[in-house]
């Protein structure tokens, strides 16, 4: 008799929140460039919705941008690898893994708006680990 396989744990440090963006995500090697829509974003990574497959595994540049609370748009960008990616309907869903943390030297203007939204919507801090709070 075969045992039950044990259910996925989500292991993320961090915590992930939703996020009304865009992307502009440019393939490193092949220099292609995709346009996705963001679903949630964490200090670490995210999550988005693009028409085109951009490829497990790729080194991408993003390019981040958003509506801050003032109604000014803002981008910031970071660097990374797509983790995983998954087809569905006529979407695919990508996960992207930043090459490192999103901080306020390096993304000032996306931090501002992750702290805005945090202290406004009193989501959680950003780390699950219960590191001290950045933000």
């Amino acid at each position: 008799m075969k045992g039950k396989k044990a259910p996925p744990r989500d292991t993320r440090n961090w915590n992930r929140y939703q996020f009304f963006g865009v992307a502009t995500v440019i393939d490193r090697t092949e220099k292609r460039s995709f346009r996705a829509t963001i679903a949630n974003i964490s200090l670490s990574g995210l999550g988005a919705y693009s028409l085109r497959p951009i490829g497990k595994g790729k080194k991408v540049q993003i390019t981040i941008s958003f509506v801050d609370k003032n109604g000014k748009m803002r981008t910031d960008a970071t660097s990374g690898v797509v983790d995983w990616q998954r087809k569905f309907a006529d979407l695919y869903l990508v996960g992207v893994l930043f090459d490192e943390e999103l901080n306020v030297l390096n993304q000032p203007k996306l931090i501002e708006h992750l702290s805005w939204l945090i202290d406004t919507y009193h989501w959680p801090q950003p780390y699950r680990d219960k590191r001290i709070a950045m933000l």
